[in-house]
């Protein structure tokens, strides 16, 4: 009788259980349902899932051996532009240096405040027209990244890219008025379409500048990715430098274009250029060097898009190789590496212009010879050669002179083929090349490492 009663108490109890879970579901699966039905009204639905969110950046604590503010300056009517000032805490007047982020970044924090602890003064904008559409916690923002760059109606002023260049100046401006700046050591480095903001400052500034590094940003747009593509009628407003009329074309290029702006460069100029890029080619490059009257050196970075992978070049894993540490600070920043520089050899550089700190970069100058073929060159180097090199390039394919297309895939993906360069006589190297060969360059590094290259040279395919 206990048994039976145990039996039926226990069945009752699963009954009981089995009614609340199958109740739980039908409410779980009524939920779901409304949800769903919901989901295509609600904005909000495919976006509460209570996943954390992606971290695109963190902004570093400043250092305690630098000061670091964070102000909006105006520029035109009443555009603001957000900016971070960092400098060194030690008394007296110091270097100051421009620091113009690249298209879809942000004023670079980070490196503002590495190059403080360098015993810089640094000032780091918001450049109109490049950065993201990212906020500095309740600071308000002008112009976001946007199209426009190659609206030229009614007036060049309303291209974003003149808002971010005269932001750019401005922000020079203000870099000049801090009491601590010495004005006679002001550089300017930027990345991309900042780069090319750098050619473009270093060109409108004249002698307030010293010493300036663009990284894969230089100017005659007409030589370079404008060849690139076609119209598009369905391209946004401004977005396209295809879709401008011929008029349209010459103002953006008189007007807003760095190659144009060169021949009134008086600081001394680097220019990091990667031999397969998609914004800068190597021909736009090499104009831009032929109109900067003054001291001037560059790399070509060989089969690199946007990047150089050279001794001296980009951080890429950190790898010691392609790390520089000077002798002007020790010990290393709080940012360092990539967050505290784009290039390893903007550091060697700007401490020998700026501070007076370290020796010069190599310098190569490419010698004529009766046989266009033979690739000689000069080099004057004040530390060991490590690497010297010729870097050659067959023809374009056939159809890249009438196919903007073509030619895009032909100068992205062409392949610079390496031989080494033989010391002739005291300075002098020289490499044979293929006849196939219809283009070449020089490039040497030395021990830092520093990397530089000579002049793009064309060999002449006529008899």
């Amino acid at each position: 009788m206990k048994h039976s009663h145990a039996k039926m108490k226990a069945k009752i109890t699963m009954n009981i259980k089995s009614v609340t879970i199958l109740t739980s579901l039908l409410l779980t699966l009524i939920s779901l349902g409304a949800l769903y039905a919901a989901g295509t009204n609600d904005p909000f639905a495919p976006y509460l899932d209570g996943k954390s969110p992606q971290i695109v950046r963190e902004i570093a604590p400043a250092p305690q051996d630098i000061t670091v503010r964070r102000v909006l300056f105006r520029i035109r009517d009443k555009d603001e532009i957000y900016a971070v000032i960092a400098s060194p805490k030690t008394p007296g007047k110091h270097p100051g240096i421009l620091l113009l982020h690249g298209s879809g970044g942000n004023a670079e924090e980070e490196k503002a405040m590495a190059w403080a602890q360098r015993g810089y003064v640094a000032v780091a904008p918001d450049v109109p027209g490049l950065y993201s559409p990212l906020t500095h916690g309740d600071l308000p923002m002008s112009k976001g990244y946007a199209d426009g760059r190659y609206t030229m109606k009614p007036g060049t002023t309303n291209s974003v890219i003149f808002d971010g260049m005269l932001a750019a100046m401005k922000a020079l401006d203000l870099l000049r008025s801090l009491p601590e700046t010495d004005t006679t050591n002001i550089g300017v480095c930027g990345i991309s379409w900042g780069g090319s903001m750098t050619t473009m400052v270093c060109g409108l500034a004249g002698d307030k500048v010293k010493a300036g590094f663009a990284i894969y940003g230089c100017g005659f747009f007409d030589k370079g990715n404008w060849l690139a593509g076609k119209p598009n009628p369905n391209a946004k407003p401004g977005s396209m430098a295809q879709n401008m009329t011929a008029e349209e074309r010459e103002r953006w290029l008189s007007d807003l274009d760095p190659g144009r702006r060169a021949p009134n460069i008086k600081a001394a100029f680097f220019l990091a250029a990667a031999a397969n890029d998609f914004f800068g080619w190597p021909d736009a490059v090499q104009a831009t060097l032929n109109e900067i009257p003054g001291e001037k050196n560059h790399f070509f970075a060989p089969n690199n898009n946007h990047k150089a992978l050279i001794p001296g070049g980009s951080f890429t894993g950190e790898k010691p190789a392609a790390t520089f540490i000077p002798t002007s600070f020790q010990p290393y920043p709080t940012p360092s590496g990539s967050k505290a520089n784009w290039l390893s050899m903007e550091m060697p550089y700007f401490d020998y212009y700026l501070k007076g700190i370290g020796k010069p970069f190599p310098k190569v100058t490419v010698q004529k010879t009766s046989d266009p073929s033979l690739a000689r060159f000069s080099v004057v180097a004040t530390n060991p050669l490590i690497k010297t090199e010729v870097y050659w390039a067959k023809a374009y394919p056939p159809g890249a002179e009438t196919d903007p297309e073509v030619l895009r895939k032909a100068e992205l993906e062409r392949v610079w083929i390496p031989q080494p360069a033989v010391k002739t006589a005291d300075s002098l190297y020289e490499a044979k090349l293929p006849p196939e060969a219809v283009v070449w360059f020089a490039q040497v590094s030395d021990d830092r490492p520093v990397t530089v290259s000579g002049d793009l040279i064309q060999i002449s395919t006529k008899p």
